[in-house]
């Protein structure tokens, strides 16, 4: 299963929609789309020709080239929607907006629903375990992207589209700052001596202990390998990210009002943008 990642500005929808148990969705959305789409607008697919305000702004703003399955309390709410063009919003539609977003994108080719239907099991169960962890996927709200053309053609295309935060770096430290422009990291990497001699005169003077360069080795604060004393049990923001288990400070609620963070953050701009993603 091939997915691509993008980023999206801010996108508002317009549509209609019904709740749906997850444990009926390959039954009732097709229903979904059939009752209420299909035969309940026939005759405006014939025509082309509006006869009131609701087909007007289905015409206008392309309904039905896309879905949103976004969570509900018994379920998840479907929506059969359309880009907004602007205008009025009809009584019976409703608006659904995305803030600007990265996007995972997963496409498919077949005759639907049972392509899309294909495509999204592949999505819940092999790809949002796995590496939607590490993109910190939403899994509360999907996009189904549709296609003009046959939808009973085997060359048919749709898409699914789920919301993710950028993966952060593994060089990224717990705290923001950039391991691989650490000349401690540096140093190690190239196995470099007369670096380790200059970052521990440095960080002796800076500190008021004395720090050897044997001490001077460090592979990443998040990454596997040695570290430098003070990375591996001094630092209290590793250790306080360690002990909650999270990637980094910008998954920790607590983010924006740490004082142990903005030890770092207070003083690197840089540092807290890599935080917020």
């Amino acid at each position: 299963m091939e997915v691509i990642y993008e980023k999206k500005k801010e996108m508002t929808f317009i549509g209609y929609h019904t709740e749906i148990r997850p444990d009926e969705a390959y039954q009732k959305c097709p229903e979904f789309w059939e009752k209420e789409y299909a035969m309940k607008y026939a005759k405006l697919w014939q025509t082309m020709e509006p006869a009131n305000a609701v087909e007007k702004a289905i015409s206008e703003n392309g309904i039905g080239m896309y879905a949103i399955c976004a969570e509900a309390e018994n379920g998840f709410s479907y929506w059969i929607a359309g880009m907004y063009q602007g205008g009025d919003v009809p009584d019976g539609l409703e608006l659904y907006s995305f803030p600007e977003s990265n996007w995972a994108v997963f496409s498919t080719k077949g005759p639907i629903p049972g392509s899309l239907q294909t495509l999204n099991t592949a999505v819940w169960q092999d790809w949002f375990p796995n590496e939607g962890q590490k993109y910190h996927a939403n899994a509360a709200v999907t996009l189904e992207v549709y296609s003009a053309g046959d939808p009973n053609s085997a060359e048919y295309e749709c898409s699914i589209w789920v919301p993710v935060r950028n993966r952060v770096n593994e060089y990224i430290a717990y705290c923001g700052l950039d391991c691989e422009t650490c000349e401690a990291h540096i140093a190690t990497v190239n196995n470099d001596n007369d670096l380790r001699i200059k970052v521990a005169k440095e960080w002796s003077e800076l500190n008021g202990v004395e720090i050897t360069p044997e001490m001077i080795n460090c592979a990443g604060c998040r990454i596997e390998g040695v570290k430098t004393p003070f990375c591996d049990s001094l630092c209290p923001i590793r250790q306080c990210a360690l002990s909650k288990d999270i990637e980094t400070c910008g998954d920790c609620s607590e983010m924006d009002t740490c004082d142990k963070l903005k030890m770092i953050t207070g003083n690197n701009e840089e540092a807290f943008k890599r935080l917020k993603g």
